[in-house]
C-alpha cells in the first residue's frame, strides 16, 4: 500500500510478482501438512479414470494460500482507493469463499459431494448480479460489448446485466471442471491472466488506447498490480501443483481464479475476447455440456469421458503430454487475443 506513492507501474508490478511468488511457496510448504491433518484432502469421484485414484488423500483447498499470498501482496504494492481492484477484490475473495465453503462440505462428508449445484451456482448468481447492478447503476458502464478484430460494438442494452453475470459465472465454473489434472487449470490461468494484464495496461494508457482504438479506462491500469500478484501466486502454487501434484487447487482456488479472470474481462470492457483468450475453459465447459445434451436425447456420448482432458486419458495419453498440450493451446489463444486488439 504503501510503495503506490513512491513507485511507478512497472516496479511495483515487478516488486508484487516477486512478493507474492514467495509468499506462496513459504505459505505452501506450510499449508501441505496442515490441510491433510484438517482433513482437506481430495476425495476422487466414482466416475473419474481409474489412474485417478492414485490422487486420493492429497490435500485440495490450494486456493486458499494463493489467496493468503495474493491477498498481501495487493495490500502492499496495489492503489486502496482503486475501484477496480476492490471490485476485483470482492468477486475474487467471495467466489473463493465459496470455493472454500464446498470443500469443506466435501471434507465433513468425506465424500467428492459437496454444494448442490444449483445452490452453488444460485449463491454465484447473487453475488455477482449484485456486482453487475453496482457496475452498471453507480459506474455507470454502458452496456457495450466489444466485438474482437474488429473496431465495432455490440450494445446489449438491457441484458448487459445478464451477459456479465453469465461471464462471471461461467468462467468461474469453468475453470474449476478444467482442474482435473495436475497444473492443467493453473497454468492455463498464468496465459489468460498475463493476456487480460496487458489488456489492462493497454486499456488504461492513453497513447496505448488511443493508437489501438480502445476505450480509455484510467482506472484499468491498477489491474496490472492486481494481476503480477495473483500471476505470482498462482506460479508459486504451480511449484506444488506439477505432475505429480502434491496439492490441487480446490473449488476454493478454481472459483477464485475465474472470478479473478471474468471480472478484469468486463472491467476492461473486452467481454467477449474472453471466449477466445480462455478458449481452453470454454472448451473444457462445452464437452462437458454437449456430452450430458447427447447422452440425455439420444443415450450416446460424445467423448469417452468428459470433461475433454479425461477423453484423452482414456485414449492412452499420459497426463504430462495433456497437460502441456493444453498449455500450449492456451498460450497460443492468449497470444490470439492479444494479436486481436492490434487488428
Amino acid at each position: 500500500m504503501f510503495t503506490y506513492f513512491t513507485s511507478s507501474l512497472i516496479l511495483r508490478s515487478g516488486a508484487a510478482a516477486i512478493v507474492s511468488l514467495a509468499l506462496s511457496l513459504g505459505i505452501g510448504k506450510i499449508c501441505l501438512e496442515k490441510f491433510r491433518k484438517a482433513g482437506l484432502v481430495d476425495h476422487v469421484r466414482a466416475y473419474s479414470p481409474s489412474a485417478h485414484q492414485d490422487k486420493k488423500g492429497i490435500p485440495t483447498s490450494g486456493g486458499i494460500f494463493i489467496l493468503m499470498s495474493f491477498g498481501i501482496g495487493l495490500f502492499l504494492f496495489a492503489n486502496p482507493t482503486n475501484q477496480f481492484v476492490l471490485i476485483s477484490l470482492l468477486v475474487t475473495f467471495c467466489l473463493g469463499l465459496i470455493g472454500f465453503w464446498d470443500d469443506r462440505i466435501k471434507a465433513l462428508r468425506k465424500s467428492s459431494r459437496g454444494l448442490k449445484v444449483l445452490s452453488r451456482l444460485g449463491i454465484q448468481s447473487l453475488l455477482v448480479g449484485a456486482v453487475a447492478l453496482y457496475l452498471t447503476w453507480i459506474l455507470k458502464f454502458r452496456p457495450q460489448v466489444s466485438i474482437p478484430f474488429t473496431h465495432y460494438t455490440l450494445n446489449f442494452g438491457w441484458a448487459y446485466i445478464p451477459l456479465v453475470m453469465a461471464v462471471i459465472v461461467g468462467t468461474a465454473n469453468s475453470v474449476n471442471l478444467s482442474d482435473g489434472l495436475d497444473g492443467l487449470a493453473a497454468g492455463c490461468i498464468i496465459w489468460a491472466g498475463l493476456a487480460y494484464a496487458l489488456l489492462a495496461y493497454f486499456a488504461g494508457s492513453i497513447s496505448f488506447s488511443y493508437s489501438l482504438k480502445l476505450t480509455f479506462i484510467p482506472a484499468a491500469r491498477e489491474l496490472v498490480i492486481f494481476w503480477a500478484c495473483l500471476l505470482g501466486a498462482v506460479s508459486g502454487f504451480l511449484w506444488y501443483n506439477r505432475h505429480p501434484a502434491r496439492i490441487f487447487l480446490g473449488d476454493t482456488g478454481a472459483l477464485a481464479l475465474g472470478g479473478a479472470l471474468a471480472i478484469t474481462a468486463v472491467l476492461v470492457r473486452m467481454e467477449i475476447l474472453l471466449i477466445l483468450i480462455g478458449g481452453v475453459f470454454v472448451v473444457e465447459a462445452l464437452s462437458v455440456f454437449l456430452q450430458v445434451l447427447s447422452f440425455q436425447t439420444t443415450g450416446k456420448r460424445i467423448w469417452k469421458m468428459s470433461p475433454l482432458h479425461h477423453h484423452y486419458e482414456l485414449k492412452g495419453m499420459r497426463e504430462r503430454s495433456i497437460v502441456t498440450r493444453f498449455w500450449m493451446v492456451g498460450l497460443f489463444l492468449a497470444g490470439a487475443g492479444l494479436f486481436s486488439v492490434f487488428w
